[in-house]
């Protein structure tokens, strides 16, 4: 490649690297500023996964500015997102306790459980008519376990959805564990204070559930929600009655935290 040649196309490749450079700045201090921002597909997890392979590309191409501003946004993007979610890993705990959840579209919670362990269980009318199954389960040392299947329900509906959520949540004299399809990502700002007001957290990593367990491009919206002495050990997507299912292994201490 000749000498004029070398300086048209670092010319070029400066052009696209500045240009990408003022799109991750924007999106970046729009997602920090509300999290919860979403274009179409695009949300923080993508931005996320952009900021760190523009960091890579450029440093394969040795523009040391861009590897420094694009490993400084990837930074700002993680640590907003770690901060509601686990990204790679659930947190494991090493409980006295074991239980084994399944999900599946339009099952029965109490399903899920023997007659004889459930202590009471219901259904939960949140936001006229949205719904959420509860049931209490164990004698001695009972724990709560609410199932949410939030799909296809609008964003101004959520604060008012997770309003009754928390407040039956507080009511509990019980540990209380919330698990299900929430339909919005976890950092966004509804969900955020949701967890603020309940104590409760997300437990396991960060998974696709919609259309393919492996499409990342769709809304990460499913989540195990927890005490402080709770985890989850062990967490996969498959299939049940050509029905997509969510195995579920969590391990908790039974005392109220």
């Amino acid at each position: 490649m000749g000498y004029l040649s070398q300086k048209k196309h670092q010319a070029r490749e400066n052009i696209i690297f500045l240009t990408a450079a003022a799109i991750v700045i924007l999106l970046t201090a729009g997602s920090f500023a509300n999290p919860g921002f979403c274009f179409g597909f695009f949300n923080l997890f993508h931005l996320f996964c952009l900021s760190g392979l523009l960091f890579l590309y450029a440093l394969w191409r040795r523009k040391y500015k861009f590897i420094l501003f694009f490993a400084l946004a990837w930074l700002i993007n993680y640590t907003t997102l770690s901060s509601a979610v686990n990204i790679f890993l659930s947190d494991e705990f090493n409980g006295k306790r074991q239980l084994k959840l399944e999900f599946a579209p339009g099952q029965e919670l109490a399903a899920l459980f023997k007659q004889e362990d459930i202590a009471a269980s219901g259904s939960l009318i949140i936001a006229g008519k949205y719904t959420a199954s509860y049931v209490v389960v164990g004698r001695d040392e009972p724990l709560t376990i609410i199932q949410v299947e939030f799909v296809k329900i609008p964003d101004n509906k959520y604060p008012l959805i997770f309003k009754h959520l928390s407040d039956f949540i507080l009511r509990q004299d019980t540990p209380v564990i919330v698990f299900g399809e929430f339909g919005i990502p976890a950092w966004n700002r509804s969900f955020k204070q949701f967890l603020d007001i309940s104590g409760l957290s997300v437990k396991n990593r960060l998974l696709f559930t919609q259309n393919s367990p492996y499409n990342i491009f769709s809304v990460p919206g499913f989540y195990v929600l927890g005490f402080r002495e709770m985890g989850v050990n062990d967490i996969s997507v498959g299939q049940k009655d050509g029905k997509r299912i969510v195995r579920i292994l969590v391990s908790f201490n039974p005392e109220q935290p």
